[in-house]
């Protein structure tokens, strides 16, 4: 068998999405149970000139509906800095706001709480690209950017008001859209060394299941069910790439090679330079780092067993499909992070770039901080015939650190407050297929603390200090990457990650075409999912029940093409999502200064289409 001049090395480094142009194996039309072996049916791709252009990415346009999203609570409270209160991510409607009843707005009567304004509707779209330039074969760039990242259609008329624009006095008569910027996410180059690869610039992090580092640019689960994954490389939209909303992009420099049979990675991040100073004279003097003292500095490791080479993805191929063999894939991921001092200006973050007149206001405080994390990731697939296939994947992370002062502003007079961290979590997905059905089965944990700091993007969103602005000395509230989908509306916005949480969530499929036959795709998921907290004391209504979701899924597509799903997701919420008031009987303790009775979380519904055409 001929070997390509490929980045065998680098191909899909699990831990740090190192992936990228694979020469990946085919099979002319897929494979059937009265295929010949496979092995007789693997083709080489043509040998690749340079320099040359390997394009992938995806268009995606997601409409929505949801209901009740803000749980029926638009509560007001005795702290300004909350107008109104509710236990969801998703913000109350506009018409329930104290502003739009009452006050100097002279339409309550028809612009508040008389419209029983209770959905939202909306449609988002973007266009990721991630095109490769393979210099020579030894030499590639990459490059990532977002058209229109997640840009909801219509939100950007000609219309600034009335004095910018006195030929558009009403938002109602705008004409056109404005235009957008472009974000570039990725811009690395990578060296295939004789020892090894060498990765230098802003790239994609990504580990196991994406629990803690998740790149978003592709899975190998789509929706509980399994892709048909032998190693390698993955495109953006592969699993439910597709569906992703947020990455994790380091500024990074790796270097990856192989020890007798497994991979190990070694990186450096640029986490944050801290203050930079820059000459406001010279317009072409680039920026410099105003101290080595105030940076966040990262290293970390990965090693791991899988195939990435041309002959260990045949391998995997022929032990899966001829053999069937169970085969195992694992590793093992650690980062230490620290930063000695910290900048602040008039107690305030510092701005990112500084001048000579910003220097003089910028005060330089104490952190000794470090963290260390560590990650255990393990992948498990059995044909148990042709016909029949269990996958299993898991991962579980620990974080355990210290932050010696927390002091928002540096003062010789306040005792240090120091932190304490230490956090954990895990996931476990499975499936068993057997011709047009499926069953999966979901399963998750993450550790909780009892601030009553709820949620991600919410009310008491506070990190070091609890709902009362009481310290907090040990940091246990583990919170899984946003990008991690467990469901359609309790976590993924409701509570905008899983955090303080565990839950369960079996789904039964059904499928036209068979998962191992055809690239057609034409089915329906049916799943429920119970969601409890790990630490009661930490939710806004002091309740162990989060919620139960249950969601329905129809899909059509081909693979690697398109594919087109709606989905309609109800949920029923627990008592922990409920906003304890000042009236409350129960003596449970109002949160964040919720004013009159308490209001029990309402029940919640969402309907998206999402239609995705990839390349």
């Amino acid at each position: 068998m001929r070997r390509l001049p490929i980045f065998a090395i680098a191909a899909a480094v699990l831990a740090l999405d190192m992936g990228g142009a694979v020469a990946a194996v085919r099979t002319p039309g897929g494979v059937t149970p009265t295929h010949a072996p496979m092995m007789a049916q693997v083709t080489l791709p043509p040998l690749p000139t340079y320099p040359r252009v390997e394009f992938h990415g995806y268009f995606r346009f997601r409409p929505e509906t949801i209901s009740n999203g803000h749980l029926g609570q638009a509560v007001e409270s005795q702290l300004q800095q909350y107008p109104v209160l509710t236990a969801s991510n998703i913000k109350p409607p506009l018409s329930l706001w104290p502003q739009n009843n009452g006050g100097n707005n002279g339409f309550s009567s028809k612009v508040g709480k008389s419209r029983e304004d209770d959905s939202i509707s909306g449609a988002t779209i973007r266009l990721r690209l991630r095109p490769t330039l393979h210099v020579t074969k030894t030499i590639r760039l990459t490059f990532t950017a977002d058209v229109f990242d997640n840009y909801v259609l219509g939100s950007n008329p000609d219309y600034a008001g009335a004095i910018a624009r006195p030929d558009v006095p009403l938002s109602a008569f705008a004409m056109t859209t404005k235009p957008n910027a472009l974000r570039i996410h990725e811009a690395f180059g990578e060296w295939l060394t004789p020892v090894g690869v060498l990765r230098v610039g802003r790239q994609a992090s990504h580990w196991g299941l994406g629990l803690f580092a998740n790149g978003g640019m592709g899975s190998t689960w789509d929706h509980g069910r399994p892709i048909a994954y032998y190693g390698g490389a993955l495109k953006p939209a592969d699993g439910m790439g597709y569906t992703s909303d947020y990455s994790n992009f380091s500024d990074r420099a790796a270097f990856v090679t192989k020890i007798k049979g497994l991979y190990l990675a070694l990186f450096w991040d640029f986490i944050g330079q801290g203050a930079l100073g820059i000459d406001p004279t010279r317009y072409d003097s680039p920026a410099w780092d105003m101290t080595d003292a105030d940076d966040v500095q990262q290293w970390g490791f990965a090693l791991f067993s899988k195939p990435l080479s041309l002959d260990e993805i045949v391998g995997r191929k022929k032990a899966l499909l001829e053999e069937y063999r169970g085969v195992l894939d694992w590793g093992v991921y650690g980062i230490y992070r620290k930063q000695d001092l910290s900048t602040t200006a008039k107690g305030v973050n510092a701005p990112a770039e500084s001048d000579a007149t910003d220097a003089k206001n910028t005060l330089l405080a104490p952190r000794d901080a470090w963290v260390f994390v560590g990650d255990l990731w393990l992948r498990y697939e059995k044909r148990l015939s042709f016909n029949r296939r269990f996958v299993a994947e898991t991962e579980f992370v620990y974080l355990r650190g210290q932050i010696g002062d927390a002091s928002p502003v540096p003062s010789a007079s306040s005792e240090p407050k120091q932190k304490d961290i230490e956090m954990w979590g895990g996931a476990l997905k499975a499936s068993f297929q057997i011709d047009n059905f499926g069953i999966y089965f979901d399963a998750g944990v993450a550790s909780g603390d009892d601030t009553r700091c709820f949620g991600v993007y919410g009310p008491g969103n506070c990190s070091l200090d609890d709902a009362a602005g009481d310290p907090n000395k040990i940091l246990t509230g583990m919170k899984f990457h946003k990008n991690f989908r467990v469901d359609n509306l309790l976590f993924r916005d409701v509570i905008g990650a899983v955090t303080n949480a565990w839950y369960i969530k079996p789904t039964f499929s059904i499928n036209a075409h068979p998962f191992y036959s055809s690239t057609d795709l034409l089915g329906a998921d049916l799943s429920v999912m119970f969601a409890g907290a790990m630490n009661p004391e930490g939710t806004p209504g002091n309740g162990s029940t989060l919620g139960t979701e249950f969601e329905l899924r129809g899909f059509i597509g081909q693979k690697g093409l398109f594919i087109t799903s709606l989905s309609f997701s109800y949920l029923l919420p627990g008592d922990a999502l409920d906003v304890i008031g000042s009236n409350d009987e129960s003596n449970r303790g109002r949160w964040l200064g919720a004013i009159g009775k308490t209001v029990e979380a309402g029940n919640a519904w969402r309907l998206m289409l999402t239609s995705v055409l990839m390349f």
